[in-house]
């Protein structure tokens, strides 16, 4: 189950426009590249009920800053869906996605 809601929810990150690179986890990581704008991104995205862990500095390099998103097997599809719809839009507020 839980490679089923990482697949499903891998392929949907990727078709909404998010950078995630070749990860093949069920944390998946949502490329910011912009430390302000990840501390923004995680806390619109708890506004909306979706608990994301920031990487920033020193854990990573200014230009790889990142939201990780965390996936259990008890996650639905409609978990998912909700978390992508939110996530797109607060990507697409700050520029960070297209």
């Amino acid at each position: 189950r839980l490679w089923d809601i990482t697949n499903y929810a891998l392929k949907k990150f990727r078709d909404a426009g998010f950078e995630i690179g070749e990860t093949e986890s069920p944390i998946i990581p949502l490329y910011v590249r912009d430390t302000e704008k990840t501390f923004i991104v995680t806390k619109l995205a708890f506004d909306e009920g979706i608990f994301i862990n920031p990487v920033i500095p020193p854990a990573c390099a200014p230009q790889d800053t990142l939201v990780r998103v965390a996936l259990m097997a008890t996650h639905t599809v409609e978990q998912v869906d909700y978390a992508v719809e939110k996530l797109t839009k607060c990507f697409k507020e700050l520029g960070i996605i297209k």
